[in-house]
C-alpha cells in the first residue's frame, strides 16, 4: 500500500483535534519516533515541521485555536503544550468522552455543536476571563518594528518581570521569540496569497533582507521560502507526498 506523508509547518496556532478513523502515525524532524496518533490530541505552538504517516482512509474533526485559548481552557501555561502532540485525555478526561460521542454522529453539523457545546462550556467556567484584555492586544499587534519589552512596560505601565512572565504564560515564548514567529508567519501568508516575490515578501515581513529572511524561515521549517514555496499545496503551512 501507498504510504501518503504530510509535513505541517509552524502556522502559530493550538489544535484540538479527534483522530476518527485510528490509522495514522505521526513523528517530528526524522521518522525515528514514529507513534500512533490518539483519539484526541491537543497540538501547542510548533518551531518545527510536524509530520504525519497516513494509511487508507483518513478522518479528522478539528478545532483551531489562539495559542492562547490553550490556558483560557485548560489553566495550563501555554509553553507546556510546545512542540508536543499530547493525549487529549491526560489534560482533560471530559474530551476522552467527548471523542465517544462524536464518533456515534455521522452528522458533520451534529459533530460540530458537540465540538462548540463543550469549548463553550470549558469558556464560561474559566476563571481568566479578567486577564484577556491585554492578551487579545498583544495577540493582534502588528507594528513589530515596535513592539519590544520597553515599549510594551510603557504602555502597559507593567514591570519588565510581569511583561515576560505574561508571554510564557499565554504566547509560550519569550517577547524576542514572539517577534521572530509573527515575521515568519507574516511571510508564509504572504507567500500564499500574494503575487509579491520573496524579496518584496522579505522587506514586507520585517525582515533586515533576503539573507535575514532565509535563515529565518529555514530555523522554522527546514525548508528555504523558495524550497516551501515549489512544494506548497493549495492549504497554508502544509506539504503533501507519497512514497
Amino acid at each position: 500500500m501507498i504510504k501518503r506523508y504530510e509535513t505541517i509547518l509552524p502556522k502559530g496556532n493550538a489544535e484540538i483535534i479527534f483522530n476518527l478513523c485510528g490509522n495514522i502515525s505521526y513523528f517530528g524532524s526524522t521518522a525515528d519516533n514514529k507513534q500512533a496518533f490518539p483519539k484526541c490530541i491537543i497540538n501547542g505552538v510548533n518551531d518545527s515541521p510536524f509530520n504525519l504517516v497516513k494509511e487508507g482512509e483518513q478522518v479528522f474533526l478539528g478545532i483551531q485555536l489562539n495559542v492562547y485559548a490553550l490556558k483560557y481552557l485548560f489553566n495550563i501555561p501555554v509553553k507546556e503544550f510546545n512542540n508536543n502532540v499530547i493525549d487529549g485525555k491526560l489534560v482533560c478526561k471530559k474530551l476522552d468522552d467527548l471523542w465517544y460521542q462524536i464518533s456515534n454522529e455521522f452528522s458533520f453539523e451534529k459533530q460540530t455543536m458537540l465540538v462548540l457545546k463543550w469549548v463553550y462550556e470549558k469558556l464560561a467556567a474559566s476563571k481568566h476571563f479578567i486577564d484577556l484584555n491585554p492578551i487579545l492586544h498583544l495577540h493582534s499587534k502588528l507594528h513589530l518594528n515596535e513592539f519590544t519589552v520597553k515599549s510594551l512596560r510603557s504602555e502597559y505601565n507593567y514591570s519588565e518581570r510581569h511583561v515576560r512572565r505574561l508571554f510564557n504564560n499565554w504566547f509560550g515564548m519569550n517577547v524576542e521569540s514572539f517577534i521572530q514567529y509573527k515575521k515568519y508567519l507574516k511571510a508564509l501568508h504572504l507567500i500564499h496569497q500574494s503575487t509579491l516575490n520573496l524579496t518584496q515578501i522579505a522587506c514586507d515581513s520585517g525582515y533586515y533582507d533576503q539573507s535575514h529572511f532565509i535563515r529565518e524561515f529555514k530555523s522554522l521549517t527546514n525548508m528555504t521560502p523558495k524550497h516551501y514555496q515549489q512544494r506548497m499545496s493549495g492549504l497554508l503551512g502544509h506539504i503533501y507526498y507519497s512514497i
